[in-house]
This record gives structure tokens, C-alpha cells and sequence, in this order.
């Protein structure tokens, strides 16, 4: 049989488990008024934390597996031990198929960069223009002001007929 927790226990073991949270999950537990409500809370958010720990630790292990295989294999084809066609065939596809992916995704990163270069270029150039036209506007009042608006802008060519 189980022992059934007292408020004392429960309060200790919120106690002990509140560093263990993030800010906002302490505020919600330390917002909520029954002792029965935070243990829940705090056993739920522990257990969350746990589950996925335990993810990230398998997908870790994983990929350190991955890594070791493909060592073995690079050392394999350093030291010419491998004399199977199939298994060197296979192997080189893998790190082919990785080489592929690798050349997609600096692609695709250059592709979007040049994307955003284009963005900023074409607001930069909206700015020009914006600022520019503020600035022809209050040229074109201070010429009319002064009267000069027809000498300023008139543009007087000669052309010569005789050869």
C-alpha cells in the first residue's frame, strides 16, 4: 500500500522542485491557492521536463551512433580494409546523399540571403525616393519664393548647323 502524502510532504516537495521550473511555470504554481493543485502542477511539469529529457538524451544517442558508424567506415576506407563492393558502394552513396544535402542547404541559405538583399535594396531604394521627393518639394517652394524656379531649371543648348 501506498502512504498517503500529507500537506507537509506535498509543500516540501514544491519546495525542493520550484528551482527545478521556469519563471512562468513557478508563477502559476505559487498563483495557485490549494496545496493538492501545486503538487499536481509541480508533478506535471516535472514529469514533462523528464519525458523530454529522455527524448532529447535518445536523439542524442542516435546521432553520436550515426557518427561512430560513419568513422568506422571513413577508417575502413583509410586503411583499405574493406573489400566487399557492395559495403564500400553503399557507404560512399550515404556520405554522397550527405554531400547532396549539404549542397542543397548552402543553396537554398544563399537563395534566401539573396532574397533579403533584394528586400533591402528595394526599401532602401523607396526610402531614397521618399526622401528625395520631400526634398525636390521644398526646393521647388523656396524657388518660387525667390522667383529663380524658370532660371534654375531651364536648360539652354545651341546647336550649330555650318559645317
Amino acid at each position: 500500500m501506498s502512504k498517503k502524502l500529507t500537506n507537509e510532504d506535498k509543500k516540501k516537495f514544491i519546495e525542493a522542485s520550484l528551482p527545478k521550473l521556469i519563471d512562468e511555470q513557478k508563477k502559476i504554481v505559487l498563483g495557485t491557492m490549494s496545496i493538492d493543485a501545486q503538487y499536481t502542477k509541480v508533478q506535471r511539469y516535472i514529469r514533462i521536463k523528464n519525458d523530454s529529457q529522455k527524448q532529447e538524451r535518445h536523439h542524442l544517442l542516435d546521432l553520436a551512433t550515426k557518427y561512430c558508424h560513419i568513422l568506422e567506415g571513413l577508417d575502413c576506407l583509410d586503411q583499405k580494409l574493406w573489400t566487399d563492393e557492395k559495403k564500400i558502394k553503399a557507404f560512399t552513396d550515404i556520405l554522397d546523399a550527405y554531400c547532396d544535402k549539404g549542397v542543397k542547404l548552402v543553396e537554398d541559405n544563399n537563395r534566401r540571403h539573396l532574397e533579403r538583399l533584394k528586400q533591402q535594396r528595394l526599401q532602401r531604394q523607396k526610402e531614397y525616393e521618399t526622401e528625395r521627393a520631400k526634398y525636390d518639394k521644398e526646393i521647388a517652394e523656396l524657388e518660387e519664393k525667390l522667383g529663380d524656379k524658370t532660371a534654375t531649371n531651364t536648360i539652354v543648348t545651341e546647336v550649330s548647323l555650318i559645317p
